[in-house]
């Protein structure tokens, strides 16, 4: 059966016009529900970009708001991802590179640790935010060091118009899995406060099996909990004034090998711990508008005995001038991180910071120009320029058909991370940053009749990096070393249709990935690989979304699929496996005859995932669960002015 479904998705995604791996915005796309922010657009840098963003809807936030954004990278986008087990850290790979070449961004500041550098998606709940997007693409000339496969960003916006919203929720799964979360908003005109808490715990008692026995999951409960708060204040008609304050905590059992899962001498557990706090100010002249944030971000991880902590502060400002066809943004960073690890040498700290320039340039409606250009610095190693160009052209665009082309190039730059460079006699001071030379060529095609709607599009790309940097065992120990370089090349491709059967609005979308990353050059040890997929790494990912509305009732089937990839044994080659989940949520709205600016509304939701009870791993050795069940209901009451 799951093999005929994913024969049908495939005939589909490579129908003779291709996609594109996010959607293409179209006017008058009224048909489903999309996100709404309501008050001013925030000025983001990702503006400069001509990358396509994937945007997670309204549909996929409420679908997924008692989740982590792991889960909703994994279960909603092609993208690559790799698991240590259920509620495990889950890291992100963009475009045929590595976890840490993903960048984080809350508001703008780059939260990704600098002891790893490659962020766990699984401590950070969808529910904080209103806003997910992710940049698939080379662009450290916009989103700054270490985005060589992208960047993924994090917002949560005023809502001016507002004067109170408050929203529970509480969801109930499998495995004793449990969330409890609030939203609040309160404010008017000149002050907003937007204020979320949530709590999660699961037993993660799963069964599975291995070497032909049943098992019950054993050391894998974990809870976590947070509180986000953010405050913005209207000074005058010039002057904005803004505090964001995040704070979570998450303790969990590490889930153990499969083959340990019985051995209590091989259960372990880490306790991890994140505090974030922004400044920031927004002034509008008469020329220009500006901006200024202030930071401080700490991470803490308690693994055995052994702390790994930061404390980062950053400082950062620019100025923007929009003229008639022209947009202008300069300005800087400065950064201060001061370590606290046992493995470190005492007194180890460093500097970065970086300068920038960005620019777009509009002569006409169907042609946009990108042009940016950034130079970093840090302590101790040299950082080269990281420029960028693209165009994007539309030349044709009707009221029915909408087709255009682009294509972007940059040089990017990732600086060795904390780990890399100071961990104890097996760091190497002397590492030479990334480098990589990234380049892309698109192309989409929309069209729109009455009641029907249909986007497509494909990316080709390319990223050549240089002093790629991994840790390899050396004699007895693990050591971060250069290889000298590695390619990867792929394409991305993705279609949705949009249309009505009676009453009934219905959106489909597939999603394709195909990504080669080889190792063309490096040392003896790395030989093996060399002209070979990188492990762990499939060439083909692939996800497809039915989701099917009806007024107050609506219902998402999801699929993924993740291809063969290869173990650190070039021969040890993992099974490919799809996955499919289906959700569903029925809206009851309450109304209330003497108030009439009262929005007040109880979802009611379902969800089951892994369908048809698929035995996966997607690392080796750990564990997934077979199909399971969640149920939850939202109780939401806004009031405007």
């Amino acid at each position: 059966m799951q093999n005929r479904l994913l024969v049908i998705v495939c005939l589909v995604a490579h129908l003779p016009v291709a996609a594109q791996t996010l959607e293409y915005p179209t006017p008058n796309d009224n048909m489903l529900d999309e996100v709404t922010v309501s008050g001013e657009k925030e000025r983001a840098t990702s503006d400069f970009t001509s990358a396509t963003p994937y945007k997670a809807d309204s549909t996929i936030l409420r679908e997924k708001g008692h989740t982590s954004i792991a889960d909703l990278i994994t279960q909603s986008t092609p993208f690559v991802v790799k698991q240590n087990g259920n509620g495990m850290m889950t890291t992100i790979s963009l475009r045929g590179t590595s976890a840490s070449h993903t960048q984080t961004l809350w508001n703008g500041i780059n939260i990704s640790p600098l002891t790893m550098g490659q962020t766990d998606y699984s401590l950070i709940p969808v529910f904080f935010f209103d806003q997910i997007e992710i940049y698939p693409g080379g662009e450290s000339s916009v989103f700054g060091n270490g985005a060589i496969g992208g960047a993924v960003t994090l917002t949560s916006k005023p809502d001016w118009s507002n004067r109170f919203r408050i929203s529970l929720q509480s969801d109930h799964g499998s495995y004793k899995k449990d969330f409890n979360g609030l939203k609040l908003s309160i404010g008017n005109e000149k002050i907003q406060n937007y204020t979320v808490l949530f709590h999660q715990r699961c037993e993660n008692n799963f069964s599975f099996h291995f070497r032909d026995e049943e098992l019950r999951q054993k050391n894998a409960s974990y809870k976590n909990y947070g509180l986000l708060n953010e405050t913005d204040v209207k000074i005058n008609s010039r002057n904005t004034l803004g505090a964001s304050i995040w704070h979570t905590f998450s303790d969990r059992l590490i889930q153990p090998m499969m083959q340990n899962n019985e051995d209590p001498s091989k259960y372990e557990d880490i306790t991890d711990q994140s505090s974030k706090v922004i400044l920031r100010h927004e002034g509008k002249g008469k020329w220009i508008t500006w901006r200024n944030k202030a930071a401080w971000n700490n991470d803490r991880e308690h693994y055995k005995e052994d702390l790994i902590a930061t404390h980062d502060f950053s400082l950062s400002s620019n100025v923007r001038k929009e003229l008639k066809k022209t947009t202008l943004e300069a300005g800087g960073d400065v950064r201060y991180i001061y370590p606290e690890v046992d493995a470190y040498q005492a007194g180890t700290h460093e500097w970065r910071g970086s300068i920038f320039l960005l620019s777009r340039f509009r002569p006409s409606s169907k042609l946009t120009l990108h042009g940016n250009i950034r130079k970093g610095f840090a302590s101790n190693i040299h950082i080269p320029l990281s420029p960028s160009l693209g165009i994007y052209i539309t030349p044709m665009r009707l009221k029915k058909n909408d087709w255009g082309i682009g294509c972007n190039i940059s040089k990017n730059t990732k600086i060795p991370n904390l780990n890399d460079r100071y961990w104890g006699h097996l760091g190497n001071i002397d590492l030479d940053p990334e480098n990589a030379l990234s380049c892309e060529v698109k192309c989409h095609w929309n069209t729109t009749l009455e009641h029907y709607r249909f986007t497509s599009g494909v990316t080709l790309y390319r990223n050549d990096v240089d002093n790629w940097i991994m840790w390899m065992p050396r004699g007895t120990v693990w050591k971060p070393i250069n290889i000298e370089r590695v390619l990867a090349r792929g394409i991305e491709s993705g279609m949705t249709h949009t249309f009505p059967i009676s009453r009934i609005q219905n959106k489909i979308s597939i999603r394709h990935n195909y990504s080669f990353t080889e190792i063309k050059a490096g040392f003896v040890n790395i030989k093996p690989f060399i002209g070979h997929q990188m492990p762990l790494l499939p060439q083909h990912t692939l996800s497809g979304r039915w989701l099917v509305q009806q007024k107050r009732t609506s219902f998402s089937l999801n699929a993924q699929y993740t291809g063969e990839r290869t173990t650190s044994d070039i021969y040890d080659i993992m099974p490919a496996y799809l996955l499919w989940n289906l959700y569903g949520e029925f809206r009851i709205p309450l109304r209330k005859k003497k108030c009439t600016t009262c929005d007040q509304e109880i979802i009611l939701n379902g969800q089951i995932n892994n369908l048809f009870d698929t035995d996966y791993q997607n690392i080796p050795y750990r564990a997934m669960p077979g199909r399971n069940f969640s149920i939850g209901a939202q109780w939401k009451l806004g009031l405007k002015k």
